[in-house]
């Protein structure tokens, strides 16, 4: 049986797999989960490693409102995500 985590603001039930996680909130906000490091930081690109993965933000007046060793919130006017597998 796979671990899952409740979420407490709705009932969503998210697997525990080392996954990265990615969470959208309109075109305003994202939270990010799996965080590795920042690759690149523009107000209109914002790059994150997610181990395997990277994921790119594109916006305008971009910039991470919370930053931890688990994970980031990115804010702005977010016009576009690529996510992309590292070699």
């Amino acid at each position: 049986m796979k671990k899952t985590r409740n979420r407490k603001d709705r009932d969503i039930k998210i697997p525990l797999n080392n996954e990265p996680h990615i969470e959208i909130l309109g075109n305003s906000q994202c939270i990010v989960d799996g965080l590795k490091g920042v690759v690149e930081y523009k107000k209109e690109k914002i790059v994150i490693n997610l181990g395997k993965y990277y994921v790119s933000f594109h916006g305008d007046e971009l910039y991470i409102n919370s930053f931890s060793t688990e994970g980031a919130i990115v804010e702005g006017n977010i016009m576009s995500l690529e996510f992309s597998q590292y070699d």
